[in-house]
Formats: C-alpha cells, sequence, structure tokens
C-alpha cells in the first residue's frame, strides 16, 4: 500500500510541477510556453487551471499526510519487534565458558581442498 501510495505521490507532484508551469504568469497570460496554453485550453484557462491546481495541491497535502502516518506507524511497529527480540534473547540461558557444544557431521565439505 505504502509503494501504490508513493507512486501516486509521485505522479501527484508532477502533474502540479506541470499544471503550475502552464499557468498564464501575472504579466499579461504569458506562461511557461509561451501563451499557448491559452489556445490550447480554451478562452477560460485560468479558471480551469486554477481549480485543477487547487484539487492537486489538496491531493497532494492528503497523500503526504497519510504517507507521514504510515510510515510512523511502521516505525513504531519495527521498534516494537526490535524490543520483543532483545527480550527474547535476555530469556536465553547463557553458555558457560567451559562448557562443550555438540555439533553433528552431516557430511558437507565446503572447503578448497577437496579432502
Amino acid at each position: 500500500m505504502v509503494i501504490a501510495l508513493t507512486s501516486i505521490f509521485f505522479l501527484i507532484a508532477v502533474l502540479l510541477i506541470v499544471i503550475v508551469l502552464i499557468q498564464p504568469g501575472s504579466q499579461g497570460g504569458l506562461g511557461f510556453f509561451g501563451g499557448g496554453s491559452q489556445s490550447a485550453f480554451g478562452t477560460k484557462t485560468g479558471n480551469v487551471l486554477t481549480k485543477f491546481t487547487t484539487l492537486l495541491a489538496a491531493l497532494f497535502l492528503m497523500v503526504s499526510l497519510v504517507l507521514g502516518y504510515l510510515n510512523s506507524r511502521q516505525s513504531k511497529i519495527q521498534t516494537r519487534e526490535m524490543l520483543d527480540v532483545k527480550e527474547t534473547i535476555e530469556e536465553l540461558p547463557e553458555e558457560e565458558p567451559g562448557e562443550a557444544t555438540y555439533t553433528e557431521d552431516i557430511g558437507v565439505d565446503i572447503s578448497d581442498t577437496g579432502e
């Protein structure tokens, strides 16, 4: 879910950048593409682009908040798991220094000598 939301977040960010660059500037309607946006999108371009920019900005904000929440939740889960592992390790009996441990020979030779 986080990967899908991150992909959507990236797409919204790119669309928001493109829409802001297409919008006419405050100096008489020349946007990033030299005023071609007015003829390409009709006569009410400013109104449509402004509404679309507002919509994308709202989506950008909502998705970023959801991603932040999911990330903090994931961090809490990982911290809880690490504490559980630490408690399990502390509960294990300690080996005594002189005690021999039993290892079973299963007949697999991984040395380079081939003996």
